[in-house]
C-alpha cells in the first residue's frame, strides 16, 4: 500500500515535529543563555507611582532594632570577656540590617574552663568563672549552664575540704 505525495506516513510527522521541537530547544537555549549575559541586577526602591515601595516608619523601625541588637550583643560579649580568662577574640555572628551594614545578632566567648590543681587556686578560678558567665544582666542558656557547673564543681571541693580528702589525689 502507497501512500500519495500529498500525504505524510505517521513516521515522517513525527521526525518533522522532533525536528521542529529540537529547533525551538535550541532556540530557547540560545535566548536563556544570551538574557543571563545581558541581564544587569539592578533595586529599585521607586514604584510607578513615584513612591517608596517600602514604608519609612518600618525602615527606621527594624534598623533602629538591628543598631540596638548590635549595641546589647557586643555589651553582652564584652562583660563576659571583661569578668573572665577568655582563650581566644570574642566571636560574633552577623545579619545584614537594610541599610545594607553588619550588625551582630549573637556571639560568643571562650572562657577558659582548665582547673588548677590547687584547692584554693581552683576555688578562685571557679568563682571568677561563675561570674565571668553570670556577668551580663540577661543570661543566655549557655552562661546559665556555665555558672551552674562552676558553681557545682566549687560546692564538690569545698564538701572535699570538708569530708578532708585532698583535692588533687582524692586522698584521705
Amino acid at each position: 500500500m502507497q501512500l500519495a505525495n500529498d500525504y505524510l506516513s505517521v513516521s515522517s510527522i513525527y521526525q518533522q515535529i522532533a525536528t521542529k521541537k529540537s529547533e525551538l530547544a535550541a532556540i530557547d537555549k540560545k535566548e536563556e543563555e544570551q538574557s543571563l549575559f545581558e541581564k544587569k541586577d539592578t533595586i529599585s526602591l521607586s514604584n510607578d507611582i513615584g513612591g517608596k515601595n517600602y514604608d519609612e516608619n518600618d525602615y527606621t523601625r527594624v534598623l533602629e532594632k538591628f543598631k540596638t541588637l548590635d549595641a546589647q550583643t557586643k555589651a553582652h560579649e564584652q562583660q563576659h570577656a571583661a569578668a573572665g580568662d577568655t582563650k581566644g577574640a570574642i566571636s560574633y555572628n552577623y545579619q545584614t540590617g537594610p541599610d545594607g551594614k553588619l550588625y551582630a545578632t549573637g556571639g560568643h566567648v571562650r572562657l577558659d574552663t582548665s582547673i588548677p590543681q590547687d584547692e584554693e587556686a581552683a576555688l578562685a578560678k571557679l568563682d571568677k568563672l561563675a561570674n565571668a558567665a553570670g556577668a551580663p544582666s540577661e543570661l543566655s542558656g549557655a552562661d546559665a549552664a556555665i555558672a551552674r557547673a562552676a558553681n557545682l564543681n566549687k560546692m564538690l571541693i569545698l564538701n572535699k575540704q570538708e569530708e578532708g580528702k585532698d583535692y588533687a589525689n582524692n586522698k584521705q
